[in-house]
């Protein structure tokens, strides 16, 4: 701000900002969330995001290399003369959950980035289920070992709308989801007295996407780039007859879809 009196202005900006959502629409919990960055070619040191105590966003006010970038100058009561990058850097950002609701997430940036970054979080096995959501969990195993499937794609197909899930390193899955909209017709309790809502269903379809050679990431414990865990290729599902792209499941209203499968890696 300033007036006819003002000589000089300086502005400050962040390099990196990231903000997290859920990735089936469900409303984040308050607080918990942490975010570190480091360089791509230097895991060693990192840095730590420091939350926004007015908005959800975990930014980062300092990254070495990127002064230049964050601050502008002027004079005279003019507009902020904000600098151009003369580059990006790639840098990894890693998001993790104290409360143990979400998995870990790594994805790289190519900083400085002139928007905030949104990055996607997925249920992790032991999130309690919002309230008024459905629950779909599981566990995904290889055929003929039966070995874990560690950072699978599970994929919910319910009326016309897709909800994603990620296993964590033991192959275990969880997911909320809203329930349908097309409810279907509720019988007449008066009339003709009935099970009530528990009688209520619907098909899902569920298909899987994995592929171990596809997945890429800084060094474990961290988990791979989210964009290489969800471009992995559609796997089989065995059910007893073969690998197939799709099973049929059903979802019954207040209760949880558990599903036990058995996948074919692309």
């Amino acid at each position: 701000m300033g007036g006819p009196g003002e000589s000089e202005r300086t502005g400050y900006r962040a390099a990196l900002a990231v903000r997290c959502v859920d990735a089936a629409g469900a409303v984040l919990g308050g607080g918990g969330l942490s975010a570190v960055a480091w360089r791509r070619n230097d895991p060693a040191t990192t840095f730590r995001a420091v939350p926004s105590p007015v908005s959800s966003l975990l930014g980062f006010g300092s990254l070495p290399g990127q002064r230049a970038y964050q601050r502008a100058g002027s004079t005279g009561g003019r507009p902020l003369d904000w600098p151009v990058p003369a580059g990006t850097e790639p840098y990894v950002v890693r998001v993790t959950d104290r409360y143990r609701r979400y998995l870990p997430v790594t994805v790289e940036v190519a900083v400085p980035v002139d928007a905030p970054v949104e990055i996607p979080l997925y249920s992790a096995p032991v999130r309690p289920t919002p309230s008024g959501w459905a629950t779909v969990r599981g566990e995904l195993h290889r055929a003929g070992d039966g070995g874990p499937v560690a950072w699978g794609v599970v994929e919910v197909s319910a009326e016309a709308a897709r909800y994603t899930a990620v296993s964590d390193d033991n192959g275990r899955f969880l997911l909320h989801l809203p329930y349908p909209e097309a409810l279907p017709a509720l019988p007449d309790a008066a009339a003709t007295p009935g099970p009530g809502p528990t009688a209520i269903s619907w098909p899902v379809t569920i298909r899987v996407r994995c592929g171990a050679g596809v997945l890429r990431g800084p060094a474990a414990p961290d988990p791979p780039y989210l964009d290489s865990i969800l471009g992995q290729p559609p796997a089989g599902i065995d059910s007893g007859g073969g690998p197939q792209q799709s099973v049929t499941e059903t979802l019954v209203f207040g209760a949880a879809l558990v599903l036990p499968l058995t996948v074919v890696p692309a």
